[in-house]
């Protein structure tokens, strides 16, 4: 269900007759995506002017792909940013999307752009990238009872501009015996401080690099689609293998 979160134009509500200069009447401007979104969840849209927001709806992803985001706005230059897949992650002040404690990141797909504002009603059509990507670690050789823990430095986005937001990040699973599997969706980072905890009854048992691990392979997070990784570490060893989604490469080793 479509809700208005803010609407501050001051100049809604003027009356223009098709004789009048229409400069300065708003415009009605209609967000849609060009294709399918790729995920589910809820949709926020925020158009900004001058750096302030003067217009927002979350609404779902059904109503946004039928074209029903339509917010009236003053007829000048906007920035739109669009963030869909929204399911857990929460909404503060209308500015930032934070990732819940011990939780990890949506699957979301977002974008930036400006549009134009020429008529009495503008249709701005939006591609949406990959703004989150999977890490699934593989751990061998764990000792019994033990946990894993993934934390980081940004801990969601900035809705206006779709940033990443620098904020404590940390995801838990439990372990599985000498062997464990664990995927999670980690934001967009800011640098290459990801970390790996190796926990037994709530003490750290040791720290394993994840971003250096990463950083060494090449990959960047400054991709406008963030690719997904896997990493498999041996406790007993000082390298890890690594594969990215869409490398013609195998898993390479890295050391760290």
């Amino acid at each position: 269900m479509r809700r208005i979160l803010c609407l501050l134009v001051p100049l809604l509500l003027c009356a223009c007759s098709v004789k009048e200069d229409r400069s300065a009447c708003p415009c009605r401007l209609v967000v849609r995506p060009a294709e399918g979104l790729g995920t589910e969840g809820s949709v926020v849209v925020s158009m900004v002017q001058d750096g302030i927001v003067v217009g927002q709806e979350l609404l779902g992803s059904e109503d946004f792909i039928d074209g029903c985001c339509e917010i009236v706005v003053s007829r000048r230059p906007t920035q739109v940013t669009v963030f869909a897949g929204i399911t857990t992650m929460s909404l503060k002040q209308g500015r930032i999307l934070d990732i819940r404690s011990d939780n990890q990141c949506d699957e979301l797909f977002s974008c930036k752009g400006t549009a134009e504002l020429n008529g009495d009603r503008v249709e701005y059509t939006v591609k949406l990238h990959k703004n989150f990507a999977r890490l699934n670690l593989k751990v061998l050789n764990l000792a019994e009872g033990t946990d894993l823990r993934v934390r980081g430095t940004v801990n969601g986005y900035d809705l206006l501009y779709c940033d990443p937001r620098e904020g404590l990040f940390g995801c838990s699973a439990p372990g599985a015996g000498p062997e464990a599997e664990y995927c999670i969706r980690i934001p967009r980072q800011l640098d290459y401080d990801l970390t790996l905890d190796v926990l037994q009854d709530g003490e750290t048992l040791r720290e394993l690099p994840l971003g250096l691990i990463i950083k060494e392979s090449g990959y960047s997070f400054a991709d406008e689609d963030l690719k997904d990784i896997e990493i498999t570490v041996d406790m007993n060893k000082s390298y890890a293998f690594i594969s990215v989604e869409g490398w013609e490469e195998d898993a390479f080793p890295v050391n760290f």
